[in-house]
This record gives C-alpha cells, sequence and structure tokens, in this order.
C-alpha cells in the first residue's frame, strides 16, 4: 500500500490519500480501482517451475520458507490470511519492506513470494505462476477529505490506466 500527503506546509489543507485496500472503518471517501491479482513467484530453477502448468496449489508450498513482508506493509496481511486459508502459516525466509523486492528475492531462489501480478514486468527472471486458489484483493483509492478536482482528475486517470494484471506466465497469459 502507498501512502501520501498532500502539499507539505499547507496548514489544514493537508490531504491525506492512499491507494490500497481501504480501512474498514474509513470514515472519507473511498473509490474502487479494481481488482489486483497476485502471482506466486519462484526461482526458474525451483522443483514447482518444472512443472508444465502455470498453477500451483498454495498448500503444496506449505513446508517453505517464503519471501515474507515487514510487518507494516499492508501484503504482509495479503500473504497470511492467502496461506491460512490453505491450511498453514508461512515460514519466513526473509521479510521486506519493499514490495518490489519480493520478486526479485524469490527469483534470486530465497523461497516463493506472493506478489501483485502487475509488479512482473516482460522478460522476468524468476517464474510467475497464478496460485490456486486464486488471490485477489479490491483496490481503492481513499482520502480523509472530500477530494478537490485535482484529485478527482488523478483519481480518474488512475482508474482508467492502471494496471491490476500481469504478464503472470512467461507467454504474457
Amino acid at each position: 500500500m502507498q501512502h501520501g500527503a498532500g502539499d507539505e506546509g499547507a496548514g489544514d489543507r493537508v490531504q491525506h490519500r492512499a491507494v490500497g485496500t481501504a480501512p474498514r472503518a474509513w470514515d472519507g471517501p473511498v473509490r474502487e480501482l479494481g481488482t489486483e491479482e497476485f502471482v506466486v513467484v519462484v526461482a526458474d530453477d525451483d522443483p514447482v517451475a518444472a512443472e508444465d502448468d502455470d498453477r500451483v496449489p498454495l498448500a503444496a508450498l506449505a513446508g517453505r520458507d517464503w519471501v515474507h513482508y515487514a510487518p507494516g506493509n499492508g501484503l504482509a496481511e495479503v500473504l497470511d490470511r492467502a496461506c491460512a486459508e490453505a491450511g498453514f502459516q508461512p515460514r519466513t525466509a526473509v521479510r521486506t519492506e519493499q514490495t518490489a523486492a519480493a520478486p526479485l528475492l524469490a527469483a534470486a531462489g530465497l523461497g516463493p513470494a506472493l506478489v501483485p501480478a502487475n509488479l512482473i514486468p516482460p522478460g522476468f527472471p524468476g517464474r510467475p505462476l497464478r496460485p490456486d486458489p486464486p488471490v485477489r484483493r479490491l483496490l481503492t483509492a481513499y482520502t480523509r477529505a472530500h477530494p478537490d478536482p485535482l484529485t478527482n482528475a488523478f483519481l480518474a486517470c488512475l482508474g482508467e490506466g492502471l494496471r491490476l494484471t500481469g504478464p503472470a506466465t512467461p507467454d504474457g497469459a
């Protein structure tokens, strides 16, 4: 989840904005951006990468050490919840605060990582696999104050141009 603040030094006019999963008790405006899809990334030489299928049952990775997220990263909860629904608690090989580092650490062989599919560029050196069951979350933009016209325009552009899926397999399918 990315957090941002409006103009620094603007005093009472500062607007707090965020993109991610809106908090449960959020009292400000929330705009749905779409459904974010996740993939499990492993190294190319990982045994599950050798399978012909582009899907991997999460339960099949129960005994593995995972690339996990730092407790302050909202994706830590996404990984923990997905694994719990698959019947296990992920063991941690390493934690990262930076979401973009997780697929790189997984591609380097530190363990599987659950990452947003849109982080995986074409030609990525690891192997992205679709988790079974699928892992998705509603992505929103939210703000504390009523958005000004510029913020509304930004949200409209964000909603139109946001890519929430990615090349989840080597062929981009």
